[in-house]
This record gives C-alpha cells, structure tokens and sequence, in this order.
C-alpha cells in the first residue's frame, strides 16, 4: 500500500514540475495567437529549442511511467482521484515561483480538493 501512495506522490509531483517547467519555457516562446499558428513548422521549433519546453517532455513522459506504476498496484477509482491534488499543488506552485495570485475563494476550493482527496484515499486504502 505504500509503494501505491508513493507511486501516486510520484505522479503529482513530477506532472506539477512538469506544467510549471511548460509554463515557463512558453513565456520565453511568447504568447502563441492566430498568427503564430499561421505557421505551425516555426512555432514547433521555436518551442523545441526552448530548453524548459524540452525539459517539461521528459517530465510528462516520467509522470506517465509512474502512473502506470500506480495504476497496476491499486483500483481506477482511488488512485484517479488522487490526482486532483494537482489542481492544488499547480496553484500554489505557481504562486510561489511565478508569483501568481491565489484568491481566498481559490484557497478554500483547494481545501476541499484536499478535504476530498483525503476521503477518497482513506475509503479506498482501508
């Protein structure tokens, strides 16, 4: 049971790491509107020669493996809830790297994210 939850931190960890490592390569791309996808050869290459574009693909990939980890030790409907802790930890990644702002409704809505995880895994790892 323990390798389970384990496997599951490893998958939210490594796609929060992930979405904010994409996040940050994109802002150096800059804002990808119609005209950028007028052309989509020289958007494509400008994101693979953004080093933290790149970086972000085998984090996604890592996250993937241990997903599959996760998922061949324990039931679809505890570990898939379990990564809904995603919409918690992204948020507040992002507040503490990228300096974004996290409203007092955004905070509470993440509590019961949490709340619910909680639940889910308590119910179903018993």
């Amino acid at each position: 049971m323990m390798g389970s939850v384990l496997a599951l931190a490893c998958v939210v960890a490594l796609a929060v790491a992930a979405h904010v490592t994409l996040k940050v390569g994109m802002d150096r791309v800059g804002q990808v509107g119609a005209d950028e996808l007028q052309s989509p050869i020289g958007l494509a290459v400008s994101m693979v020669s953004t080093p933290l574009v790149v970086i972000a693909i085998p984090l996604f990939a890592t996250s993937f493996v241990a997903w599959t980890i996760a998922l061949s030790r324990m039931q679809l409907s505890v570990a898939y809830p379990a990564l809904s802790m995603t919409y918690v930890l992204i948020p507040v990644a992002s507040w503490v790297f990228l300096n974004e702002p996290i409203s007092m409704l955004h905070w509470v809505g993440m509590a019961v994210v949490v709340t619910g995880v909680l639940l889910v895994l308590a119910g179903g790892l018993s």
